[in-house]
Formats: C-alpha cells, sequence, structure tokens
C-alpha cells in the first residue's frame, strides 16, 4: 500500500472516530456556537465531509452541480454524515488504488480557486483540510469536558493491526 493510501484509510478511520465521540454529546452541544469553527461542531462536521465528498467528485472529472443539492446535502442529520465518511473513504481507496503518474499529475480544476492545481494537490489538501476540521472539533469538545478520542496515526496502525489477527 502507498502513502496516499495509507493516509486515506487513516483519514477514514480517524473520521469514524470523531463521528463516534460526537454520537454520545449532547445536541445542544453540537449546535451550539464554537468559535474556532466553522460555525458549530455540527456545521464544521457536515462541512469537511461536503469538501471531502465533492473533491472525490473533481477528482473524478465529474460535476458537482450548483443545483440545489448542497443545501439537500446539508440537511442530512449527523448520522448520515457518519455513514457518507465512509462512503466517501471508500471512494478515495478505490480511486487511489488505480491511480497513476499521470492521474497525479493532471490538472485538477476547483472552480473556487483561481489558481492551477494538480489531481496530487487536490488529494493532499483534502487530508489537510480534514485533518485541521477533526483537531478543531476535538478540541472544542475537550474544552467542554468531552472526553475526546486520541486519534494519532500509530493508534490506526495499531487498531489495523489488532482487525489483522
Amino acid at each position: 500500500m502507498g502513502t496516499l493510501e495509507d493516509l486515506y484509510a487513516y483519514n477514514t478511520w480517524a473520521n469514524a472516530q470523531v463521528f463516534a465521540v460526537c454520537q454520545g454529546v449532547d445536541t445542544a452541544q453540537l449546535e451550539a456556537a464554537a468559535p474556532g469553527t466553522t460555525g458549530t461542531i455540527t456545521d464544521t462536521l457536515k462541512h469537511m465531509i461536503g469538501v471531502e465528498t465533492v473533491y472525490s467528485l473533481m477528482l473524478r472529472d465529474r460535476p458537482i452541480g450548483d443545483d440545489g443539492s448542497r443545501e439537500a446535502f446539508s440537511a442530512h442529520d449527523l448520522a448520515w454524515f457518519a455513514e457518507q465518511a465512509q462512503r466517501v473513504g471508500q471512494s478515495y481507496a478505490a480511486l487511489l488504488a488505480g491511480a497513476d503518474d499521470a492521474f497525479y499529475a493532471a490538472p485538477l480544476h476547483v472552480p473556487w480557486f483561481d489558481f492551477a492545481l494538480t489531481k496530487h494537490d487536490g488529494l493532499l489538501q483534502v487530508l489537510n483540510h480534514s485533518a485541521q476540521h477533526r483537531a478543531q472539533v476535538l478540541s472544542t469538545l475537550g474544552d467542554r469536558g468531552v472526553e475526546v478520542p486520541d486519534v494519532d496515526y500509530v493508534l490506526f496502525v495499531e487498531s489495523r493491526t489488532q482487525q489483522a489477527q
């Protein structure tokens, strides 16, 4: 397995850890304003998975749509977003399994940026963007007295090793 494949597997695992802890948190805490995040914890998680989903489409040269689908997407509850995080994680695994040097070097059109990116850049952006938002969510929850999981990469490796046994 290559580096990006490992990092995307980790990303999917780390997202699952964050959604799992949020399942046990009072809705009022998830919906309260959370300075340093994208609105609320719920808003931040929806934004994070929305970006992962949109980049997955753009990396496949598929349209992302501007037909009100954003509002419909955001209207789902956190349980749906937890499932979507798993689905989009699987889509990245499939995408990377078939990626070659030409794929990574290909241009990536991101409509909200006015500069050139490659698909490799886009893949790295998704990972960094999600890591930033997971850190915001976990920090906010910890500040609010919630016991948060450790999402260090080595714990992902340990969990993968334990699953293989």
